[in-house]
């Protein structure tokens, strides 16, 4: 309509200006479709691991949560890095991704229901020890997975070992912890790691004089 006193042309927006803005004041957090359950936090890296459960089914999922603090933009790349590979890697004997959301302060990873492995070994030293078998077989699903990764993907791990690996509920092994992943092809190095206390881990050939791929197989 026109405005009486101007001449000009005046737009009412109404009840859809109304719901337009209620929309984009959205808090995405609350919209999420999965609930964190309370008291199940864990340190898995720089995340802390939830259980939780999407809230339409009740369907039990993982949640792996980054919460940025003052300072933390490196680890907030290394999160968002990780989300990236989650998406797109596909294996098997890898840490199956559902959902992921991302805000201005968090990460948030939904993935199939696991638990750490050092968590794992724990409730099964306590009740009685691990099998060699059992034992055996993850290592060999986690070498499975180390193998699609290098030779299929031309990717480098860069960060194997036990933090990097969980256990699903049927008690197999799966390969996490992507955050320092890097191309095999490239000459760019690996994210800064969390605990640089590792790094007397690392294999002699990390030093330049061996393969890439030394430091997976390590």
């Amino acid at each position: 309509r026109r405005c009486q006193h101007t001449g000009l042309l005046c737009f009412d927006v109404g009840s859809k200006g109304g719901e337009m803005w209620s929309f984009f004041a959205r808090d995405p957090v609350k919209d999420f479709p999965y609930e964190i359950l309370p008291d199940t936090q864990e340190p898995a890296g720089i995340w802390t691991l939830h259980r939780g459960k999407r809230k339409v089914t009740g369907e039990p999922v993982s949640v792996f949560v980054f919460e940025l603090r003052p300072g933390g933009e490196e680890q907030m790349a290394v999160a968002k890095a990780a989300l990236k590979r989650m998406k797109t890697l596909r294996h098997p004997n890898i840490l199956a991704f559902a959902d992921g959301l991302e805000t201005d302060k968090s990460l948030y990873v939904v993935t199939e229901p696991v638990t750490p492995l050092s968590a794992h070994l724990k409730a099964q030293a306590e009740a009685g020890g691990a099998k060699e078998l059992e034992v055996s077989w993850g290592l060999h699903q986690i070498v499975k997975a180390l193998s699609f990764v290098v030779n299929d993907c031309h990717l480098l791990h860069n960060d194997l070992g036990l933090w990097s690996v969980f256990v699903d509920r049927a008690g197999e092994w799966k390969l996490g912890g992507l955050e320092h992943m890097t191309s095999s092809q490239g000459d760019a190095p690996p994210s800064r790691r969390q605990t640089p206390d590792l790094e007397k881990y690392d294999p002699p050939e990390a030093a330049g004089t061996g393969p890439k791929t030394a430091g997976d197989k390590w």
